[in-house]
């Protein structure tokens, strides 16, 4: 209510261009350090070649170590992209004005080094272990939700069986958004404490440490640590669970398609 008195409905998209102009660079590195990451530990991963035991092989091959190590890598490169345009981002939201501004501004304040790594560590706590856990619990949920699906399949049979069509669009997206949940839970602390130290830093106040962030935030709050850094959590799953599930669908259909070509 405070933002719409203040700015009207443009002031609810305030601070969107520069998080929409580094999508792209993003999502490469996201999903090709993903890859870099999951291959390097596939190939470290021990692995049962005994045919007398062949669970043992599967059960290796299934691992999620290799999908949580490749997370972790993608989530690791893309910070150092994401981590200055979401500093202009926060300047833009709190002072308004054009994206130039912005980052004028900033490159004054704090120079071109400042510019690019002031809240750069707390971005790599936010995007680094907790991409790793986004896609192990995706991968995780989806060979649950897959595998009941054809012990349920198999029972069913006659119009009542489930179609594989609603079988590959639910999965997916069910899975996503359950990803989406388990990796916000873990990272969110991360966030929070990054948007204050970027916010700080936008406003030229200063350039306090992650620990000192923390403890204020802490003092702030009484001690409740949930209070303190899991405040507007469900703001935050609000928007992340139906990105996370339209952004695994949009995957897998693409993949599917890229198969069959």
């Amino acid at each position: 209510r405070m933002v719409l008195a203040e700015g009207g409905a443009r002031a609810l998209w305030r601070g969107a261009a520069p998080m929409t102009a580094v999508i792209p660079a993003q999502n490469a590195l996201l999903f090709a350090g993903y890859g870099a990451g999951e291959r390097w530990a596939s190939r470290r991963t021990p692995k049962d070649g005994s045919a007398a035991d062949a669970s043992h092989s599967n059960q290796s091959s299934s691992s999620l170590l290799p999908v949580f190590c490749g997370g972790v890598v993608g989530g690791v490169l893309q910070s150092f992209v994401v981590s200055p345009f979401e500093l202009v981002k926060i300047r833009q939201q709190a002072s308004g004005g054009a994206v130039t501004l912005a980052v004028s501004t900033l490159a004054g304040n704090l120079g071109r080094v400042g510019l690019a790594t002031r809240g750069l560590g707390a971005t790599l706590l936010r995007d680094g272990a907790p991409h790793g856990v986004w896609f192990a619990a995706y991968e995780w949920s989806k060979r649950r939700m897959a595998g009941g699906c054809v012990s349920r399949d198999e029972h069913e049979s006659g119009p009542t069986a489930t179609s594989p069509t609603a079988t590959d669009a639910a999965v997916p997206v069910c899975a996503g958004a359950f990803a989406a949940a388990v990796a916000w839970g873990v990272g969110y602390p991360a966030d929070l404490v990054k948007t204050r130290v970027q916010a700080q830093a936008a406003k030229n106040l200063g350039a306090p440490g992650l620990a000192e962030t923390c403890a204020a935030m802490l003092r702030e709050s009484g001690g409740d640590v949930l209070r303190a850094f899991y405040r507007g959590f469900d703001l935050k799953l609000l928007r992340a669970v139906p990105a996370s599930a339209v952004s695994f669908f949009a995957y897998e259909e693409a993949r599917r398609w890229l198969e069959r070509e």
